[in-house]
């Protein structure tokens, strides 16, 4: 899967934008997505439509330019939307879980690129063959081609095809794999919140008594102060009074 990515699903550093192609702007990320959805959408389309011109013996060549200026614009908003998904995580202007709903996305658009690619290289595989299994002209021989009859070509073509499809289902395996593991990540934190919730409550409460009890306190030794200090009076003036008669009786 890592020589997929790197050939078809890698993003490009700092990408120009193909000629006539405005760069996209930041406001507006899931409509922009939903318009590259459409692109490839459109794209397909136009792929069937070179198919089916080249096994009628029609003209291809301006259908597939078409085609490669539509892979193009698609390579390049594709990269645009992944650069602006970083950025805004690096700003913070997204949360983890709508960061990783987006990631997601962007690995399903790599797989549609995938599709694209594959989609418009088997038809340009098949083209190179005549009927009755007779080499077009448009099919150039090289040393990685040289010796092989067009059956063995058919079946090495078959055999890449092959391995871009074990590609692709790795890649789709691992899309939901992240997708369940996010999902899982997002319960944990949302059942972490609730009990931390249910701390936080029952420390408020907590506290509260404890100051309920200190104000309690403080007011009991208040009183308890106070009294201390008539018995205080009370002691001084009952010795007075003893004095008193003392030097009664003895005078």
């Amino acid at each position: 899967s890592s020589g997929i990515n790197a050939e078809y699903g890698g993003e490009e550093d700092s990408p120009q934008a193909p000629e006539g192609r405005e760069i996209m702007g930041k406001d507006n990320w899931v409509e922009e997505f939903h318009a590259l959805e459409q692109s490839g959408d459109a794209i397909m389309e136009l792929i069937a439509e070179r198919n089916r011109l080249l096994n009628a013996g029609g003209d291809a060549l301006k259908v597939s330019a078409k085609i490669r200026q539509a892979q193009n614009n698609f390579n390049y908003d594709l990269n645009a939307l992944q650069r602006e998904a970083a950025d805004d995580k690096t700003s913070k202007k997204l949360s983890p879980k709508e960061y990783e709903r987006r990631t997601n996305m962007l690995n399903e658009a790599k797989i549609r690129k995938i599709q694209i690619n594959k989609a418009f290289e088997e038809g340009s595989a098949s083209s190179a063959f005549g009927r009755g299994g007779i080499v077009n002209r448009a099919y150039e021989e090289n040393e990685r081609t040289q010796g092989y009859s067009n059956s063995e070509l058919m079946s090495q073509q078959q055999d890449v095809i092959a391995e871009q499809d074990k590609g692709l289902s790795r890649i789709s395996a691992l899309v939901k794999r992240q997708k369940e593991i996010g999902l899982t990540i997002g319960e944990e934190i949302d059942g972490q919140n609730e009990l931390i919730d249910e701390i936080t409550e029952k420390t408020d409460a907590t506290g509260a008594r404890i100051n309920r009890q200190t104000r309690a306190i403080n007011h009991v030794g208040a009183r308890s102060g106070g009294t201390c200090g008539y018995w205080m009076v009370i002691i001084v003036l009952f010795v007075a009074i003893i004095g008193v008669i003392v030097w009664k009786i003895s005078s």
